[in-house]
């Protein structure tokens, strides 16, 4: 996954007062909106509700998939769990060690092959888009099984993103690939990168759930759309 990391370069500028910007972002979908890159570095009070409800539930050991700033790492370790906080990009990881997340991984997480398994696995703020298109989803479950201890669950945050194709005539949804998958822009300082995003709607997503040994259930949905889903294990 070749890319600039303008996201963790502006994690970086804000976490050691180098000079930050906002970021924009954008998709082939929706039109541009800024970022603020403090929001990143949001308190647990400042967070919405269905990151509340994860980081309430995780137990045990937790692996946190695409960490970031460590806003959700450092909130769990406060709390006295085991926290390994991973993410691929150089940037977000020199902020993760500085903000003293005592376990923190440089890693692709489909490369990933720890010795140890977890409990509690978290793919926050649309943590499903590391999939990149829907059609790709098995391989996150495929992994996750490998991760997951026998009683262990993943909890992933995801959008429907329908709404968008609606019309007087009901949806008007694109008629190859899926309607989810998107092409996601990053402005910062003046430099641009796209990539691969994808949002899967709660159905398909319980679907492939379902296909690869797993059961599903909504934990919480925002008004906006936004969901949590939990798997688990089949037994």
């Amino acid at each position: 996954m070749n890319r600039k990391d303008l996201f963790g370069k502006a994690l970086y500028d804000y976490h050691f007062n180098n000079n930050p910007e906002d970021m924009y972002t954008s998709t082939n979908l929706t039109d541009e909106e800024v970022l603020p890159v403090s929001y990143l570095f949001r308190s647990f009070d400042e967070m919405p509700e269905t990151e509340k409800t994860a980081l309430n539930m995780s137990q045990g050991k937790v692996l946190d998939v695409g960490a970031g700033s460590g806003t959700h790492s450092a909130y769990l370790q406060n709390k006295g769990l085991e926290v390994t906080a991973l993410d691929f990009s150089p940037n977000a990881v020199k902020v993760l060690q500085d903000r003293k997340i005592k376990k923190v991984v440089e890693a692709d997480f489909f490369q990933y092959e720890p010795d140890e398994k977890f409990d509690t696995i978290l793919l926050l703020m649309n943590g499903i888009g590391i999939v990149e298109k829907a059609i790709y989803a098995d391989k996150l479950f495929l992994h996750l099984k490998n991760l997951l201890t026998e009683n262990g669950f993943a909890l992933i945050h995801s959008a429907d993103l329908k709404y968008l194709f609606e019309s007087a005539g009901g949806y008007l949804l694109p008629k190859e690939g899926y309607y989810g998958d998107v092409r996601f822009t990053i402005k910062y300082k003046g430099e641009k990168e796209s990539f691969d995003w994808t949002y899967i709607d709660e159905d398909t997503l319980s679907l492939f759930a379902r296909q690869n040994g797993f059961n599903s259930k909504k934990i919480a949905e925002s008004e906006y759309g936004d969901f949590l889903l939990k798997i688990w294990k089949q037994k």
